[in-house]
């Protein structure tokens, strides 16, 4: 199986489990679905709901239950911010792959399916994927286990866009125009999917009606259970902070049921602000209006980069505003490079890419902007990490000009920038022979040094 394409860094993630004690009605709810037996128990359950109510949090909770029992065949997640690895291209030979690590009979099958037919290795083809390196080697190496096996399918909406994961949409649902593409139900009995995403249009046009999908959504989650998830969540990361239960009560009421909500709200409390007490903190964040459900999230990124862009007005207004519109305009500049790269890129290389933008006013530091933005982007303490928001909905947000206003990003002009860019690197970078090999002879398979 050595060369076959596996997708790194798309399964399980320990780092976004929920709080133990919270969600435990419906983690409850799904594994007593996972674990029913029978012919017409569904073989796919799509749990789906807006951004921010915690929809990964239960995949890798689960994900992580059925790994420390022995049940868990695959976790695959996609991440919008990682489109340049193509991950909707390697779903079921990473799915396969991670099925023959834990199975030998499974390993032996699929290693018979490749043996000759080396190219399906590194297939791109998502049906040939289902049909050769998961359906057929399973049929083969099915009945070494009764138990559930769980195949974990978290963020299904950030595949792509319609196009791309069309395919995968009617395998899953069944629809494949090929009536001779093998169905879900196909699979053995105790196989069980689990598959998480926004109600997105396409998503929905698919799965709905489908008789091997059950349905779930966050939305059904009474408020008086999600309150109290909430609270929970709150109380432990505000720990020790002087806050008392009646403050706990208040921001899970203001969260109306989004984890993410909460999390941020913890996260600008939590932080140092010159002049505030943490006090003052919690009374800004709950005295934002809170509108409807949609604009809370939106609410809440306003209210911290306002924050971060604050200047201090009380001496020379026309200075500290000149001050203000050049952090702006870096933020724009720098937002707009991260959200532009297909690929999540470190500081150092963020930084080096900035030195070839078409104006000596991009020409900056990144830390400048992204030093205070820890609670929002990932990656911000550790130079070689990749930086990238924390949740799709900030891109959401930022993206959108009524919602974020003066924090708009211009995509169009951020992909012209990086483009300009691109160019510029490699014009003065490329070179003939940049790996210095010794022979153009030696395929570069055969290099130790590549």
């Amino acid at each position: 199986l050595s060369g076959m394409t596996y997708a790194e860094g798309a399964g399980l993630d320990t780092r976004k489990q929920c709080l133990q004690g919270t969600r435990t009605e419906i983690l409850s709810q799904i594994t007593e679905w996972v674990n029913s037996t029978g012919d017409n128990v569904p073989r796919v359950l799509w749990l789906s709901g807006p951004a921010g109510k915690g929809k990964s949090a239960i995949a890798h909770t689960i994900a992580k239950w059925f790994k420390d029992v022995g049940g868990l065949g695959s976790c695959y997640s996609f991440d919008r911010q990682r489109e340049a690895d193509r991950r909707h291209e390697k779903i079921f030979s990473t799915i396969a792959r991670d099925l023959a690590d834990r199975d030998p009979e499974m390993r032996q099958a699929l290693a018979d399916a490749v043996q000759t037919a080396n190219s399906l290795k590194n297939t791109a083809d998502i049906t040939q994927q289902w049909q050769k390196l998961l359906i057929e080697p399973l049929k083969k190496s099915s009945g070494s286990t009764t138990e559930p096996i769980v195949i974990m399918i978290d963020a299904l909406d950030e595949s792509g866009g319609v196009e791309t994961r069309n395919d995968l949409l009617r395998i899953l649902a069944g629809k494949h125009q090929n009536p001779a593409v093998p169905k879900i139900t196909d699979l053995p009995g105790n196989f069980r999917f689990i598959v998480t995403s926004r109600p997105l249009g396409d998503i929905n046009d698919e799965f709905h009606g489908v008789q091997h999908i059950q349905q779930m959504s966050m939305d059904d989650i009474p408020a008086a259970v999600a309150k109290r998830d909430i609270r929970a969540y709150v109380s432990k990361e505000l720990e020790g902070l002087g806050f008392q239960d009646r403050e706990f009560a208040v921001l899970a009421e203001k969260a109306d049921g989004l984890f993410e909500w909460a999390r941020l709200a913890c996260g600008y409390i939590k932080k140092s602000h010159a002049g505030l007490s943490r006090m003052d903190c919690y009374d800004a964040v709950v005295a934002r209006d809170p509108a409807e459900r949609s604009m809370l999230l939106r609410s809440m990124y306003g209210l911290i980069l306002t924050d971060i862009m604050h200047m201090d007005t009380s001496t020379d207004a026309q200075h500290s505003q000149k001050l203000r519109s050049t952090a702006l305009a870096r933020f724009r500049s720098v937002m707009g490079q991260i959200l532009g790269t297909a690929e999540p890129l470190p500081l150092a290389s963020l930084n080096a890419m900035r030195r070839h933008f078409p104006t000596r006013e991009d020409n900056f530091d990144v830390e400048l902007v992204v030093k205070s933005m820890g609670s929002l982007l990932s990656g911000t303490t550790s130079p070689d990490s990749p930086i990238r928001p924390l949740h799709a909905s900030f891109r959401d947000f930022l993206t959108d000009e009524p919602s974020s206003g003066e924090f708009f990003i211009d995509m169009s002009k951020a992909h012209h920038d990086l483009a300009f860019a691109s160019l510029r690197v490699m014009e003065h970078g490329l070179r003939f022979n940049i790996c210095d090999l010794k022979s153009s002879y030696l395929p570069n398979s055969e290099d130790p040094g590549l």
